[in-house]
């Protein structure tokens, strides 16, 4: 028995590794899938002539608001999800932090509820990166987007995205020093803070003074400040 014993417990530790190795193997392979998961609704839109300006930027978002702003006086915004989207995928999207590039951005707009999405690439390796946000307005007029949810794939991130998002604002401060309006707003949206939703447009500030999120469709209404 005493020679045999040696022998079992051999053979037991080595069922138990092979175990433990293939739970890891399969852990890691669902841990990689996971991230790699594309959400149904992350569908980057084909732009046409992607070296022009949005027309509706400039035929209709654009005119729109500057035209309502000289008339110093409140007015209401429709800022539409497929426009909105055709305006930021005619950007150069390459942002690049550290061995991350981020590309593909696409905002939807569901009730009261805001979604960022766009493809993160690590070294080859690429994930769908989602932000949930509620925005929302308090009693004093200060504006949170009040981000819920980071996540890669179906993993949430949202500790990790969050301190890069505020690493890589505290190292590219220098960018916002002749707009301190803006360097405050960023700031406040990569800490999840209240800011101040003013904006100055040629001569005129002017406030959000609501906001409003439908399917598809976002409205904002503003005041003169």
């Amino acid at each position: 028995m005493n020679k045999i014993e040696p022998k079992k417990r051999e053979s037991r530790l080595l069922r138990w590794f092979g175990i433990l190795l293939i739970t890891l193997v399969l852990l890691g392979t669902g841990g990689v899938f996971l991230c790699r998961y594309t959400p149904r609704a992350y569908q980057p839109p084909p732009v046409n002539n992607p070296e022009q300006v949005s027309p509706y930027l400039t035929h209709k978002l654009g005119p729109d608001f500057v035209n309502q702003v000289q008339l110093d006086k409140p007015f209401e915004l429709l800022v539409e999800q497929e426009g909105l989207n055709d305006i930021i995928n005619r950007q150069s999207w390459v942002e690049q932090f550290d061995d991350f590039a981020f590309t593909d951005p696409v905002v939807l707009f569901d009730l009261n509820t805001i979604y960022l999405m766009g493809t993160l690439d690590y070294k080859g390796i690429s994930s769908v990166l989602t932000i949930i946000a509620f925005p929302q307005m308090d009693s004093q007029g200060t504006v949170s987007l009040n981000i819920q949810s980071i996540r890669l794939g179906v993993v949430p991130v949202t500790k990790l995205v969050s301190y890069l998002a505020r690493k890589g604002f505290e190292q590219s401060r220098e960018c916002f020093e002749d707009d301190p309006q803006l360097a405050e707003i960023v700031r406040a949206v990569v800490h999840n803070e209240p800011f101040e939703p003013v904006f100055k447009i040629s001569d005129r500030m002017v406030r959000i003074a609501q906001i409003t999120i439908l399917p598809k469709k976002l409205i904002l209404k503003f005041k003169p400040e």
